[in-house]
């Protein structure tokens, strides 16, 4: 790395339909009637994910699923380098803003996959962004489509020779990628961690993890300084939500008081559990009542009427998300940014908050409802 450049519920049965229709039960197939719950499996590992706490609802100029990317990169680290301490979404956070200002200017999907793809010039030597040595191929243009010499590549500008040896798979999707953000942000927590001991809380040993990113002072003192700056903003989900203000900081504490509650078919009103518990669209009832009192409707498919569409990369802490799991927008849950939502998932599980912005939920279309 340069100087410049591094780095359901199915039931069969037509005696059920009425009901299931007048309740509005979010469609999540069990696995004893029809098999459903294998459409769910995928869902499992997503779910015991890092839940985002300590990240902050929304960042200016930082793009929801990049933020996400960073705290899910973070949470990862105890297990994948468990001798590094200190590490956190805002260290991440500050390596991207100076190798691409969080790919200011791209597209960047649910998944992560940033396009166009991020390819810094050409390590000839010829000086062009600072670079005076020749960093010959190393990756045959698999990476950065240069046959000839190298060339830094995806939001935190890894050489290809460097993402060959420590990348790593964010979103679990199968393939590493050095222009995913998931793929990005994790393989730069990891680098920055080293196989040693470290503790990343304090600043000298900080600096010296981004000094071996790039061994330039002025770097380090710019990603310091926006670490900085990162590390002063508030976490958005908390206990009692207090870091989101107004109605939907009302609306997510009451949704999140509810963590633990079973899900329940056909469960949930504005004054609570029914049944000993809630549905998907049961919850999304209560907290919006209790929060903001408001009345939504008591179906998943009825909450696409209300409010305002908004696209998936302009969420705000306290928008619905309504999600195509079913064929019949089935699926409704509560976002709480940072890549996070709460809901109450399908039988068998309680009420928890999840990451949304990778892995099960983004295979389906979204309709993303705003309310408040």
């Amino acid at each position: 790395m340069t100087s410049t450049t591094k780095k359901t519920l199915l039931i069969s049965g037509t005696a059920l339909a009425p009901l299931a229709f007048a309740l509005g039960i979010c469609i999540l197939f069990v696995a004893a009637v029809a098999g459903g719950a294998a459409e769910h499996q995928g869902e499992g590992g997503d779910a015991t994910a890092p839940t985002g706490q300590g990240v902050p609802a929304k960042v200016n100029g930082i793009d929801a699923v990049m933020l996400a990317a960073y705290s899910r990169a973070a949470q990862q680290i105890p297990t994948l380098r468990p001798k590094c301490t200190g590490m956190r979404w805002s260290v991440v956070a500050g390596i991207s803003e100076v190798e691409s200002t969080h790919a200011a200017g791209h597209t960047i999907a649910a998944g992560g996959d940033i396009t166009p793809p991020i390819i810094g010039p050409r390590l000839d030597g010829s000086g062009t962004g600072g670079n005076t040595t020749p960093v010959y191929d190393t990756d045959h243009g698999r990476y950065d489509g240069d046959t000839q010499y190298d060339r830094a590549v995806g939001p935190m500008q890894f050489l290809p020779s460097t993402w060959a040896g420590i990348g790593q798979d964010g979103n679990n999707d199968g393939i590493k990628n050095p222009n995913n953000a998931f793929d990005a942000a994790l393989t730069t927590a990891v680098y920055l961690c080293g196989t040693g001991t470290s503790d990343l809380s304090d600043d000298a040993q900080l600096r010296q993890a981004i000094l071996r990113y790039n061994h330039s002072g002025d770097y380090a003192d710019k990603v310091i300084g926006y670490i900085h700056q990162y590390d002063t903003l508030a976490p958005a989900v908390t206990t009692n939500n207090t870091d989101v203000g107004g109605s939907a900081g009302a609306v997510i504490a009451a949704a999140l008081k509810e963590q633990g509650i079973p899900y329940v078919w056909g469960g949930g009103d504005i004054n609570g559990p029914t049944g000993g518990g809630f549905d998907c669209s049961g919850l999304m009832v209560y907290a919006f009542y209790q929060g903001a009192h408001i009345t939504l409707p008591r179906t998943s498919q009825a909450m696409r009427t209300i409010g305002t569409s908004v696209p998936r990369d302009q969420m705000q802490p306290g928008d619905l998300i309504v999600f195509n799991n079913d064929g019949n927008w089935g699926h409704v849950g509560l976002y709480l940014g940072g890549g996070q939502m709460v809901n109450a998932p399908r039988p068998g599980k309680n009420v928890e908050t999840t990451a949304v912005s990778t892995g099960y939920w983004t295979r389906y279309d979204w309709d993303v409802r705003r309310v408040l």
